[in-house]
């Protein structure tokens, strides 16, 4: 029955990509920033996947977590719900390989990548999210060798203001407000919103506070940006780092950049300084006094210049950064990083190149350099194809290098590296797109969790080697004209992984590096209903090499008036029994209604 239902959408696509007008679907207005500078997506050289505001709206969803896990290649794995606590991880990369920033600035944090996703912004505040797939290590830096999620903001040039209320099972209210003003020369957006639920199981219940103000000040060419951002998360961990019931933990994060974009004598200078805490208390038991205390400081600051020129758009920079922190279970630490980095990007014709390099000299490890490069050619006005290759690192965390209780962690552990490659296609007409991938990374000293068939206590460890090949393709196909207005847009994504190397299940267990989506189908559909109204279904099949098998279907409906929208949401549609960590059964059914309110000036 599976198998019939996703095979009736691939025959709408082809029958619909046969009869589609010639038209070229224009791309030109579209701009990413998957390099050091932005670029029109049409003249991109990598592979790189945008959640739109009209995927957000559509999404049946309450949080960033849970948006992300409707994007094929992406990996989220969470312990309990709207993501208190969750991993992502891009082409069976682990957590820790996956960069996460928020309007081009780093979000890492050095105690462990669990924290990554504590992200002191809301969905309301949200213009897009870009995913670039592979290594983007020779454009970013460090921790970059899955790929790299950029968060984009709202400018807030507009005035308005939001008011959103929802409600739903187990207790869930989520009370959010927002609003922009925009006078002169100068921007602000602010987002303020407060969520909890008493939990679908024993000790799952949370409270979630998220904060965030940004403005920008533009004087002719020149502009500086200010973003500050609040993230206080509380909630029971049952089962959720092991087999304890009373597990709960405390995060609370803040963030705070500053940037600017200045020109002088044709070159543009971007300069950025950043500081990020972190704060977190766990108790393995909360009948019990003994807890675990950490404090994280990240001092970043980064200078980046570029100029146009006959032979393209040229890039250098320089990047320092600074990470302490202090732990009752890690002990007190502090390590410092200098980068210099190049790119050099050329247009000639229907051909476009990007070559690249960082370089970084961490304390313990010297001087490494990070090469990367990748090229374009279009076809055709509607097909283009493209290949990269690139070299990625990271160094390991602080609770990798240093925790001692359930697991030990290893001091002696070296930093990984890798070697990627892809290659791949797009093909775009104005009613449908596709694209298509091949990709595989080489991976030296990759860490890991794990242990011995025999052993009772997990370890960190380097495995020698491993190599992750795979496939993606992903359909987009616009429907209005062939079935009324009924059937609106169809997505389909799909990822094939395979992991292989040093390493086999039979006789090591591990925690990350094997346990990754070997299968991953996500499949969208946006209908109208009667009277204006608009459903989205997503489906989304999973199957990991562990042999664990998924299928989950999520929804909304929504209805649009002048200044109000109200919906009603449900995941898990068919109540599945499911995980993403053994012996942590994630939520069935789940029912939520809400109102937004919203107001343009």
């Amino acid at each position: 029955m599976f198998k019939n239902f996703i095979f009736l959408p691939l025959v709408i696509l082809l029958y619909s990509s046969l009869f589609s007008q010639e038209k070229v679907y224009n791309l030109d207005e579209i701009v990413v920033t998957a390099g050091r500078t932005s670029s029109k997506l049409s003249e991109t050289t990598r592979n790189i996947q945008i959640i739109k505001p009209e995927d957000i709206a559509a999404a049946p969803v309450n949080s960033i977590q849970d948006l992300l896990q409707y994007v094929t290649g992406v990996d989220i794995k969470q312990r309990g719900s709207e993501g208190v606590q969750a991993d992502i991880s891009l082409r069976g990369g682990t957590f820790e390989q996956t960069l996460v920033m928020i309007d081009g600035i780093k979000i890492t944090d050095p105690q462990t990548a669990h924290h990554n996703l504590n992200l002191p912004v809301s969905l309301d505040q949200i213009e897009r999210i870009e995913i670039l797939k592979g290594e983007g290590s020779s454009t970013f830096g460090p921790n970059a060798i899955g790929g790299v999620i950029n968060i984009i903001t709202k400018k807030g040039n507009e005035k308005s203001a939001a008011v959103q209320l929802t409600g739903g099972g187990h207790g869930f209210y989520d009370a959010a407000l927002s609003g922009s003003y925009g006078f002169g020369s100068m921007s602000n957006h602010f987002s303020l919103s407060k969520k909890g639920s008493e939990g679908y199981r024993h000790n799952t219940d949370f409270e979630a506070i998220n904060f965030s103000y940004k403005t920008s000040l533009l004087s002719q060419q020149n502009k500086l940006n200010f973003f500050a951002g609040y993230n206080d998360k509380k909630f029971g961990a049952n089962g959720f780092y092991f087999d304890g019931p009373n597990q709960w933990e405390h995060t609370r994060t803040k963030f705070v950049s500053l940037s600017g974009e200045f020109e002088f004598i044709n070159i543009k200078f971007t300069p950025k300084v950043d500081w990020r805490r972190n704060d977190d208390e766990y108790l393995p038991d909360y009948t019990k006094l003994f807890r675990n205390v950490h404090k994280t400081d990240i001092y970043s600051s980064e200078l980046q210049a570029a100029f146009h020129s006959e032979f393209g758009t040229t890039v250098f920079g320089t990047e320092y950064s600074r990470d302490v922190i202090a732990s009752s279970n890690l002990g007190d630490h502090s390590r410092e990083r200098k980068g210099v980095f190049g790119e050099q990007k050329i247009i000639y014709k229907d051909i476009n190149a990007t070559v690249g390099f960082f370089a970084y000299n961490y304390a313990n490890v010297g001087w490494k350099f990070w090469p990367g490069v990748s090229a374009g050619y279009s076809i055709s006005p509607d097909m283009r194809v493209f290949a990269s290759y690139g070299k990625a690192f990271r160094l390991p965390s602080y609770t990798e290098l240093y925790y001692k209780g359930t697991r030990k962690g290893n001091a002696s552990l070296q930093h990984e590296e890798s070697v990627n490659y892809e290659t791949g296609m797009y093909f775009v007409k104005e009613k449908f797109t596709s694209s298509f991938s091949l990709f595989r990374r080489d991976g030296n000293n990759s860490i890991d969790w794990g242990r011995a068939v025999t052993d009772s206590v997990w370890h960190s460890y380097n495995i020698l080697n491993t190599v992750t090949s795979g496939f993606e393709t992903n359909l987009e196909f616009n429907t209005e004209d062939i079935s009324a207005g009924i059937l609106k847009r169809i997505t389909i994504g799909y990822t094939y992984l395979n992991i292989a190397g040093s390493i086999s299940r039979e006789n090591y267990q591990s925690l990350y590096v094997l346990d990754h989506l070997r299968h991953q189908l996500v499949m969208g559909i946006t209908n109208a209903l009667y009277f204006d109204i608009i459903q989205s279904w997503m489906l989304r099949y999973e199957n990991r090499i562990t042999g664990d098998k998924n299928f989950l279907v999520d929804t909304q409906i929504r209805k649009t008036f002048a200044y109000v929208d109200v919906f009603v949401k449900a995941t898990n549609l068919f109540n599945k029994s499911y995980k993403d960590f053994t012996g942590i059964i994630l939520p069935g059914r789940w029912l939520f209604a809400g109102i937004k309110a919203s107001v343009q000036y």
